[in-house]
């Protein structure tokens, strides 16, 4: 039995005959009953697309907390880790069916309108520690600085959303100790106080910790 929205002629949810309506994403949707069941032999370019898929899952789920705030308004149906993920593959992803590679330099792990820091630099001065320093754009002063740390060989990433005010112009980011002596990729990006605007990440390169 489907329940219907605005009357007959609106969404509707639930099951009509071979149909089922839902809501996705703040849209009402609909699909045939055994939809995405295909009996045939899947297209090298279908074969392409889910390796495409997969490498894009996998690449960005260390990321997961983080991309929660990162693109949390990327568009008005994606949020957060589909969000990265639509942008990851449209943008980052070089080479051919099988070999894909993702560039991390290409990668965005935050999107937005604020300024992005005029220039940036990361150093690894301490044990577990990697230092922070920026030229901020034209910020608030209550702006905050957001790092991520990803060590892509093992798979695992550590960040802050929340880290030094962009004006004082250095942030110190206290890793765990799993990740001394390790080559990390590192990321800095922006977000205001109320979490409602970010600037785009910046991708800093990359650094292996003391």
């Amino acid at each position: 039995m489907a329940t219907f929205k605005n009357g007959i002629l609106g969404p509707f949810k639930g099951k009509v005959g071979k149909v089922v309506g839902y809501e996705l994403n703040g849209q009402y949707v609909m699909r045939g009953i055994g939809y995405g069941k295909v009996n045939r032999k899947p297209t090298p370019k279908e074969l392409a697309n889910r390796k495409r898929f997969a490498i894009a899952q996998t690449w960005l789920q260390p990321l997961l907390e983080f991309l929660r705030v990162g693109f949390q308004d990327y568009a008005p149906t994606f949020q957060g880790f589909s969000a990265a993920k639509s942008y990851l593959l449209n943008h980052a992803i070089n080479g051919t069916y099988p070999d894909f590679v993702i560039d991390p330099a290409l990668v965005l792990v935050s999107f937005g309108q604020l300024a992005q820091a005029s220039s940036s630099n990361v150093t690894s001065q301490q044990p577990n520690t990697l230092t922070f320093t920026w030229e901020p754009g034209k910020h608030a002063y209550d702006d905050r600085a957001m790092f991520v740390a990803y060590n892509l060989e093992e798979g695992i990433a550590e960040s802050d959303t929340s880290a030094a005010k962009t004006q004082n112009k250095i942030g110190t980011f206290v890793l765990s100790k799993g990740f001394s002596g390790k080559e990390v990729h590192v990321y800095l990006a922006f977000v205001s106080e109320d979490r409602k605007s970010r600037s785009n990440s910046q991708y800093l390169g990359k650094i292996r910790v003391l």
